[in-house]
C-alpha cells in the first residue's frame, strides 16, 4: 500500500457497486441478504458522493471488527427493540473511528478496548463520544449514519418476514456487520483512500 498528495491506494476492492434490476422474491438466504444490502447501501453512498462505487476496507479494520463485535453486539441487541437506527448508526460510527485511528497510527491504537469508543454513559452517547472526541467531525459524519442506518433498518424489516427468530437475529448481525464496513469505506474515501489497478511483472 502506498500513498500519495493526491490519493491512497487500497488493494484490490472484494466488493463492488451492483444494482439490482429486480427485487428478489424468494427468501434471502444470510450471505444474500448481506450481499443485497451492501449494495443496497454502496448505491446510496455512490449516490450520494461518499464513495465511488466501490467498497473501500483493509484487512486490519476488518480484524478490529471481529475483535470488537462481541462486545458492541452486546450493547446493540440490549437497546435494538427500543432504538434501532442509533444501534446500527453506531455501528458505523465505530467503522468509521477504526478508520480513522487506522490512519492515524494504528500501531498505537490497534489494541485499544471496546470502551475507548464508548461515551461517558457508555453506550448511550457513544455517536457523540466518536464524532466529537474521535473524528472531531459532525458535517460529514452524522448526515451519513444517519442515511445509512434508515436505509439499513427498512431494509432489514422488509427482508426479515418472522421477527424474533433465529434466522432475524442472523439478520441482524449481519446488518450491523455491513454497517461498521459501510462507515469504515466512508472515512477511508474521505482520507483520501481509493482502488487503484496495480501491474506485476513486466
Amino acid at each position: 500500500m502506498t500513498k500519495s498528495a493526491e490519493s491512497r491506494s487500497l488493494p484490490i476492492p472484494i466488493f463492488a457497486l451492483i444494482t439490482p434490476t429486480t427485487m428478489p422474491t424468494e427468501k434471502p438466504t444470510v450471505d444474500k441478504y448481506k450481499d443485497d444490502l451492501t449494495a443496497n447501501l454502496l448505491e446510496t453512498c455512490t449516490g450520494s458522493g461518499l464513495l465511488k462505487g466501490m467498497l473501500l476496507e483493509s484487512p486490519d479494520i476488518n480484524d478490529a471488527w471481529m475483535r470488537l463485535a462481541p462486545a458492541f453486539y452486546g450493547d446493540a441487541v440490549r437497546n435494538f427493540n427500543a432504538y434501532p437506527e442509533y444501534c446500527l448508526a453506531c455501528a458505523g460510527y465505530l467503522g468509521m473511528a477504526i478508520a480513522y485511528l487506522w490512519d492515524k497510527d494504528w500501531a498505537k491504537y490497534q489494541d485499544f478496548p471496546y470502551s475507548f469508543f464508548q461515551g461517558e454513559r457508555g453506550f448511550d452517547d457513544m455517536d457523540d463520544h466518536i464524532t466529537d472526541n474521535i473524528l472531531k467531525d459532525r458535517k460529514l459524519s452524522v448526515p451519513a449514519m444517519q442515511t445509512c442506518s434508515a436505509n439499513a433498518y427498512h431494509f432489514l424489516m422488509r427482508e426479515c418476514t418472522e421477527p424474533g427468530t433465529a434466522e432475524a437475529y442472523q439478520f441482524f448481525l449481519v446488518t450491523v456487520e455491513v454497517m461498521f464496513k459501510i462507515g469504515a469505506a466512508i472515512e477511508l474515501g474521505r482520507l483520501g483512500y481509493k482502488y487503484e489497478k496495480v501491474n506485476i511483472g513486466n
